[in-house]
């Protein structure tokens, strides 16, 4: 499978529960597709206007085609992951947690260096003690041509999504 018709797959998956665009522009960095996800739960004792507490789960990814997969280009993703951070996540008293899923989509070999930096890389971030909730970056890189998936210890939780 090459990479474009990767990218249309994930595209196709992620409209049905996400609100998606496609080639956008975010903090001066290309992104192929953009996809956004909002749950907002809440507890209730007798009526609905009842509300004990409520607490809301944001998940962002940024899918990227990258050609020349390097240390400095994955460095320069990674920053930009933790630039989004700071501009997009917007911590209150009902904010859980928020994601930021990076992704990026190459047929270039990975190496050892990329595969070592990729498992190694962690970020999070949290809003006055947690009470605020917290962020955390999860960083995949896949190659669609050998069906390789690489991702960091929290990008683990969602490699079922990205499979074949």
């Amino acid at each position: 499978m090459d990479s474009l018709s990767y990218i249309g797959n994930l595209y196709d998956r992620f409209s049905i529960y996400y609100n998606t665009s496609r080639n956008v522009n975010i903090l001066n960095e290309s992104i192929d597709i953009l996809a956004q996800y909002k749950d907002i739960q809440g507890r209730t004792l007798l009526t609905q206007k009842d509300i004990i507490d409520s607490f809301e789960t944001n998940e962002i990814c940024y899918i990227k085609k990258i050609d020349n997969m390097d240390i400095s280009s994955l460095t320069a993703f990674t920053e930009f992951l933790k630039k989004a951070i700071d501009t997009f996540v917007q911590p209150k008293r009902d904010h859980m947690c928020t994601y930021i899923t990076g992704v990026l989509v190459t047929e270039c070999p990975l190496n050892e260096d990329i595969t070592r930096f990729v498992q190694k890389f962690k970020y999070s971030k949290s809003y006055l003690f947690s009470l605020h909730g917290w962020s955390e970056i999860r960083l995949l890189v896949i190659n669609p041509d050998i069906e390789k998936i690489i991702a960091n210890r929290p990008g683990k939780k969602v490699i079922k999504f990205y499979k074949f």
